[in-house]
């Protein structure tokens, strides 16, 4: 059996490197080689010295102790580096999903959290965004795995405090496996880094990348982290995948977040701005009906008046005004649209003001 096509990326390869203002992309815009390296701190003469062999199966261990040092009480020896998040994602569901496995995950969700556990044949379980941040709808839903993707993408919605907390006591209670898809931590409301809920020893495993907070997403650089045995279950899978990272990645990789309390400020500061810029205009965007504010990351999820397919409108912004957004139904849900915050602020002000002012849309 195989995945069914990837809908958001078929759209997302169309578009992306041709749109006049991308607000479908779910990263920050992209640096150049040079900007990226300046942000890790490095030089060319810096790589010129790295062997081209094979980099260790399982992440270097340089790399292995930067993350680890992202979660507490994590060892090297819990981390896998990945290509990208998308293996890691598939390196779990591999080990922990079985035919018939019950697999409960927050929809609309991104489509490798879902389509690799169904190919596998497990059964999912869709627990709706609007109730999905309240720790009480989990109690009610009875799976083997749970997987949280927090902060949401498509929505940007994320826990409270309180109910986080309220949700990981439960989960602690039922002793079941949960995985953690954390992509955007980087990026929560109000700076910092944002709140964790991977904790091996309780099963709690996690997904990570930096890449698409950072605007690097072609460095191709993830991670997965688990209890030792585990991780040394999912390295073996991994040899017969990718086997290994590339060594320039890693050392860039290395320097980023090494780096980041320099240079990750300036860049949820200009995160934040589009978000708000947004919230402030987005009911003039014809034919818009609703708006939640992220609460993290940088997508978010506007609702579309009654009737309109998502798609036609996608179709007839970017055709338009050269402004290109991602519609509800790449997520399998009509009427909504996704709209990404990572633009340059004054690309994603021109494409504002493109979209406010083309009336005749719909």
């Amino acid at each position: 059996m195989e995945p069914r096509e990837f809908f958001i990326e078929d759209r997302l390869e169309r578009y992306r490197l041709h749109a006049f203002c991308n607000m479908g992309e779910s990263g920050l815009s992209h640096f150049t080689m040079e900007e990226m390296l300046t942000l890790a701190n490095l030089t060319w003469k810096d790589l010129s010295p790295i062997p081209m062999y094979d980099a260790p199966n399982q992440g270097s261990f340089e790399l292995r102790c930067s993350i680890a040092n992202l979660y507490p009480g994590v060892s090297p020896e819990e981390v896998l580096v990945t290509t990208g998040t998308g293996e890691a994602l598939f390196l779990a569901f591999h080990l922990l999903v079985k035919p018939k496995t019950k697999l409960a995950l927050i929809w609309p969700a991104f489509q490798a959290l879902y389509e690799i556990p169904k190919m596998l044949g497990g059964e999912v379980i869709q627990v709706p965004y609007e109730n999905a941040f309240l720790a009480n709808t989990w109690e009610k839903v009875h799976a083997d795995l749970y997987v949280i993707n927090h902060p949401h993408n498509p929505t940007g919605q994320t826990h409270s405090l309180a109910e986080w907390d309220k949700l990981l006591t439960f989960f602690r209670s039922q002793k079941k496996t949960i995985l953690f898809d954390e992509h955007y931590r980087f990026l929560p409301k109000g700076g910092g880094l944002g709140r964790t809920g991977v904790c091996p020893e309780d099963r709690f495993y996690g997904t990570g990348s930096f890449t698409k907070c950072f605007g690097v997403t072609g460095l191709r650089v993830g991670w997965l982290i688990a209890d030792k045995d585990f991780i040394r279950r999912a390295r073996s899978f991994k040899d017969y995948l990718t086997h290994t990272v590339n060594p320039i990645s890693e050392r860039i990789a290395q320097g980023l977040l090494s780096q980041k309390e320099r240079f990750l400020p300036e860049i949820q500061k200009r995160v934040q701005n589009n978000i708000d810029t947004f919230t402030s205009v987005w009911q003039t965007l014809p034919m818009s009906l609703s708006f939640t504010p992220p609460e993290g990351g940088l997508v978010g999820w506007l609702q579309l008046k009654p009737r309109i397919r998502s798609e036609d409108y996608a179709d007839r912004l970017y055709q338009r005004t050269g402004v290109f957004v991602l519609p509800g139904s790449n997520f399998e849900m009509e009427g909504f649209l996704r709209i990404g915050f990572g633009a340059k602020e004054d690309v994603f002000l021109k494409g504002l003001k493109r979209w406010i002012e083309c009336t005749d849309l719909i």
